[in-house]
């Protein structure tokens, strides 16, 4: 099957949406498809002599064809990628939509079923429900943009049963939607003993120090001013590394203004020597540091949710998860069997939760154990299976 991905961001930028779209291209290669990655400019590969590489010619990268040439995300983009389509003859498209990926100010990318309708058959991935900006008081017209690129598909994809359930009231078939899972874009291979215990020794302050981690960019959505906030409430052998980069190559003002607010914070409680910051690194460092913390803590201020990569991630590492309770029930996740739950937006409770883990080590082990056998159902590979499978199914449908 000749697919293309349509990605607002790829690797080198930065995002969650760009590290998931090159992990499904993997294993979409590896199940026999043809790839081609649609994205922006910025992620065009490093060479020696650009003078040599026709931009309008794909790069190839190995698992997929890239066509890094997108500017903006304006109109002109959308023809782009009729171009592309056509020239290829792509059997399907399949939008990763975030909106800030795409120029939230212009709404574009929500017409690209549209323009493509007479082409090719249209999927849609949504990565979260969150409209364009558009301009202020658009509020109406914002949420009518995200329900025309539903409608407008041939199929969606959502990552978490929350969406599911909103976007099964639009009207639209809901044989044309299916829920699959996000996988981890952080590959779990275990380091030695010994280079775990020198990257803990690196930040801790204390021989018996407890270190605490938090894996993934920062936003308001995320609670990481809560982590803090509980932090100071614990004794001193406690510590926090927050794990890559702070934010996203698409990520907007307010989540640069929320991380300067929380450093800010820091300061405030005087944590200074207790808060570290590891900077950008590379999936081998990421995977240290996650195996270097005795818990992974993400107090996600709207609930945990299946669509974060962030969370697979620390389940694929087998670590004992704290986390918030989701909005909606999720029946891979368990309170006090592969993960811990404490309410949303509740610095007490969850300075509560990382004291009675720390003080169980047994209990640790044990939600560790089970978050890594856990994630095996979200593995790459029966991913990129049942997403080929609801490709097949669209295609067929419409014969």
């Amino acid at each position: 099957m000749k697919i293309g991905l349509v990605t607002g961001e790829y690797p080198p930028m930065e995002g969650g949406v760009g590290a998931f779209t090159q992990e499904l291209a993997k294993a979409l290669s590896d199940a026999g498809n043809e790839v081609h990655v649609i994205t922006s400019r910025l992620s065009r590969p490093k060479v020696e002599d650009r003078s040599l590489w026709d931009f309008h010619e794909p790069y190839d990268i190995g698992y997929a064809q890239l066509h890094a040439r997108v500017g903006r995300w304006w109109w002109s983009a959308m023809s782009t990628i009729a171009q592309i389509v056509a020239r290829y003859d792509l059997d399907i498209v399949n939008i990763q939509y975030q909106a800030a990926a795409f120029d939230m100010n212009v709404p574009a990318i929500n017409f690209l079923p549209w323009r493509l309708r007479e082409m090719t058959k249209t999927v849609v991935t949504f990565h979260d429900l969150r409209v364009p900006y558009l301009f202020p008081k658009a509020g109406r017209l914002r949420d009518g943009l995200v329900r025309r690129l539903a409608q407008t598909a041939d199929g969606i994809i959502v990552t978490n049963l929350e969406d599911y359930e909103i976007l099964a009231q639009t009207d639209r078939s809901a044989e044309l939607m299916v829920q699959l899972p996000i996988g981890s874009n952080i590959k779990a291979v275990k380091p030695s003993a010994v280079d775990i215990e020198n990257t803990r020794r690196s930040l801790l302050s204390q021989e018996d120090g407890i270190l605490l981690g938090y894996f993934g960019f920062l936003n308001e959505t995320k609670g990481a001013d809560v982590l803090v906030e509980s932090l100071a409430r614990l004794p001193q052998r406690f510590e926090l590394v927050f794990i890559g980069g702070q934010t996203g190559s698409s990520d907007s003002i307010s989540n640069k203004a929320f991380l300067a607010r929380l450093r800010e914070l820091v300061d405030e409680l005087n944590l200074q020597k207790r808060v570290h910051w590891s900077g950008f690194l590379d999936e081998e460092d990421v995977s240290m540091h996650l195996f270097a913390s005795d818990m992974i803590v993400m107090p996600y201020r709207d609930g945990v949710s299946l669509r974060r990569g962030t969370l697979m991630a620390a389940l694929a590492h087998g670590r004992p998860i704290i986390t918030t309770k989701p909005t909606t029930p999720i029946d891979q996740l368990i309170h006090g069997e592969n993960v811990w739950m404490t309410p949303v937006d509740d610095p007490e409770e969850l300075s509560d939760a990382i004291d009675h883990l720390a003080a169980d080590p047994d209990l640790r082990a044990k939600l560790g154990a089970t978050a890594e056998e856990t994630s095996f159902q979200f593995s790459w590979d029966e991913i990129a299976a049942k997403t080929v499978a609801f490709y097949k199914e669209i295609i067929a449908s419409s014969s």
